[in-house]
């Protein structure tokens, strides 16, 4: 199939040092000839120094590169052009390229294409964005494992015994009227199972880990009012990004806000403060304040250690979630407030004393939440990863279960190709369209 030649900036636009246009397609190469002049063939991979022009305007120097297909990023032959920064010079070279016969690419367009001529998988494409993404070295490097390769050989082992025994149990089918017939026992194809279960529920098992870093660690900020919530978000974050005052109740809806910790991600989320209140409007955050800690990570419950019993009604609706407690305000007091929950620290936000411990308490937690189990594992990251996998496991089972009962081996067949379907969908082999369009809307148009 014949397809168009496209091309994007693959750098952010704006002013700078330099800025990067990448061209795929039949006709990459052509065009530059075109622009830059040359009255030979590009060496593949070997970089150039040329003017581009367009008729005798001359529209930047470029450092011109050309990766000839199949050895391309996306399997086709690509040129890189590194030109001036800037959006003017980048728009016109950009606009040369359209005019001599290219068009813009789509969001993802290369990395779509390099997914369809084989260049990548699906979940190697995925961690493309992954590292695009990236908000914590953890998360990074998770998603360099899966665009290595790691993720889809641990698919490949669990795919492989699948395909045997779909083999064997249609063969069972195509030679069951021969004279001497061939059968595979439910036990037999149970014992198969069992390797291939182990692998499905063991990468299953790595869903939660892998989410945590991929995405961050949820963590809900909850507690009375004026215990310093507030005051602690903006503390983590070192600015004034909520609004703190004496009045209680200042809060009435939750703020969301990303920072590290020492390296550790957390999604950090404000909450009005917990009390009955007659107000409507922030009894509404209130409500959200209760869902937001029950559908956390983690969370903080952060006490004024001049009033320690605020804490007792909140800490008993927490009774079923992994928790610490910060003590603020301790220049109120002179004593040490009770532990409670999986860590408790004592501090004040406003004097400063004792902030060193937070992190301390902070770090904790995510070890609670299991941030550095698995470490140097292969993990799975996306919903999708997940209900792929279950997907498969639950045909597999129903494949032994279909064996047990003595049904066709045709039965059987059809649950372990589902199966084995559903473990290829991971890695791209048999994906929809739909699925591929939703992932692909997500990435920058350069990629």
């Amino acid at each position: 199939m014949a397809r168009d030649t496209i091309v994007a900036l693959s750098t952010p636009p704006g002013e700078g040092a330099l800025g990067v246009i990448r061209c795929t397609g039949p006709d990459a190469v052509s065009i530059l000839k075109k622009l830059a002049h040359f009255d030979h063939e590009p060496a593949d991979r070997t970089a150039y120094v040329r003017p581009l022009r367009e008729g005798d305007d001359i529209l930047d120097e470029a450092v011109v590169l050309v990766f000839y297909g199949p050895r391309s990023f996306t399997g086709e032959d690509t040129v890189e052009l590194s030109c001036h920064g800037g959006r003017i010079t980048l728009q016109r070279v950009l606009d040369a390229i359209l005019a001599a016969g290219a068009r813009p690419a789509e969001a993802g367009e290369f990395s779509r294409r390099a997914l369809e001529n084989g260049r990548l998988d699906l979940v190697q494409v995925e961690a493309i964005a992954d590292i695009i993404h990236a908000e914590s070295v953890e998360a990074q490097k998770l998603a360099q494992s899966h665009l290595a390769g790691r993720l889809s050989k641990e698919l490949e082992a669990i795919r492989d015994p699948l395909f045997e025994m779909v083999v064997l149990v249609e063969a069972a089918i195509d030679f069951a009227l021969e004279e001497h017939v061939y059968t595979i026992s439910p036990d037999e194809i149970a014992a198969r199972a069992v390797p291939i279960r182990e692998g499905l529920e063991k990468l299953l098992a790595t869903y939660d880990d892998g989410r945590l870093r991929h995405e961050g660690i949820k963590l809900a900020i909850v507690g009375p009012p004026n215990a310093g919530k507030s005051s602690l978000l903006n503390h983590l974050l070192n600015e004034e990004r909520a609004i703190v005052t004496d009045i209680e109740g200042t809060t009435r809806d939750y703020i969301e806000e990303s920072c590290l910790i020492r390296g550790v991600h957390f999604r950090l989320v404000d909450t009005a403060g917990l009390r009955d209140t007659q107000d409507r409007v922030e009894a509404m955050g209130v409500e959200h304040a209760r869902r937001l800690a029950q559908s956390a990570d983690v969370v903080l419950v952060v006490g004024d250690a001049s009033k320690p019993e605020q804490l007792d009604p909140i800490l008993a609706e927490l009774s079923n979630r992994t928790f610490g407690v910060l003590w603020n305000k301790s220049d109120l007091v002179s004593e040490q407030r009770s532990s409670h929950g999986v860590a408790t620290r004592q501090l004040s936000l406003l004097t400063g004393t004792g902030v060193e411990q937070l992190e301390e308490l902070l770090l904790e937690l995510a070890s609670e939440a299991g941030y550095y189990r698995s470490k140097g594992s292969v993990l799975i990251t996306r919903a999708r990863h997940k209900d792929t996998l279950e997907t498969a496991l639950e045909y597999l089972d129903a494949a032994v279960e279909a064996a047990y009962a003595g049904l066709d081996h045709s039965f059987i067949a059809l649950d372990l190709r589902a199966s084995m379907d559903a473990v290829a969908t991971m890695t791209g082999a048999i994906t929809s369209d739909d699925i591929l369009n939703t992932i692909f809307a997500g990435f920058c148009v350069g990629k």
